[in-house]
């Protein structure tokens, strides 16, 4: 499968703060439900694993915010499609709440669906790194960064797809405080953030469609963009 493309230059970017007030527009002012959000985010990420992995098993590292909540909506819609899936949280599971929380109680339904604390000893055909994404605060640390060191070791054969922004860039500069995962590409959620260019520390560029209102756009003094399809290639200038 292959994706429409738009060059770097004909997209907007925005920021991590941008990011934040373009969701709480969305969720407020124009009505869309958080949720639905994460459905979306969801769909595009297994749509972009499909197209690029299209066998063999999958592992799904989630963190506790938004970004988790939309790795851990992939790993359902895969699981239902027939695909082996392995999630792997990032802290203990009574520590997530909210969507996120929600996210895990559904794939309780779905036998190729395991949720694991530690990572299995075996080779996946995709990961997907859906840990910290926008939120990062400092360098990362505790099982956060035992993921970032093995996610690292798998690239032999295998694609890794960070939501948003790979774990451990700091979106806004694309700077890196401490380790960070190397991604294959990097599907961004919305609209692509300032720092992760196409080719650079996120490797490919895919955004993935959450269809804002052109509201959104116009809150935030934002160029309008109308995606050519739901999952869409960024690629340089």
């Amino acid at each position: 499968m292959s994706f429409p493309q738009l060059s770097w230059s004909k997209v907007p970017k925005i920021t991590a703060s941008q990011m934040q007030q373009a969701v709480l527009l969305a969720t407020g002012k124009f009505g869309l439900d958080g949720r639905v959000l994460v459905e979306h985010t969801g769909r595009n990420l297994a749509r972009l694993v499909n197209a690029h992995a299209p066998d063999g098993p999958v592992l799904v590292v989630a963190g506790r915010g938004e970004n988790g909540s939309g790795g851990l909506a992939a790993a359902r819609l895969l699981g239902l499609r027939g695909r082996r899936v392995w999630v792997m949280p990032t802290h203990e599971i009574d520590n997530y709440s909210g969507t996120p929380r929600e996210q895990l109680e559904l794939l309780k339904h779905l036998p190729n669906v395991r949720v694991k604390t530690s990572l299995p000893k075996m080779k996946f055909a995709c990961v997907i790194d859906a840990a910290i994404g926008t939120s990062l605060e400092g360098p990362p640390r505790g099982r956060t960064l035992d993921v970032i060191t093995v996610v690292n070791k798998m690239h032999d054969g295998c694609c890794v797809v960070s939501v948003d922004v790979p774990t451990g860039v700091v979106a806004d500069d694309g700077s890196t405080p401490g380790e960070a995962v190397r991604a294959t590409m990097t599907l961004a959620v919305g609209l692509p953030k300032v720092g992760v260019e196409p080719g650079g520390v996120g490797g490919r560029l895919f955004v993935g469609d959450l269809g804002f209102p052109p509201g959104v756009f116009e809150a935030l003094d934002i160029e309008p963009v109308t995606f050519p399809d739901f999952v869409t290639e960024i690629v340089p200038d």
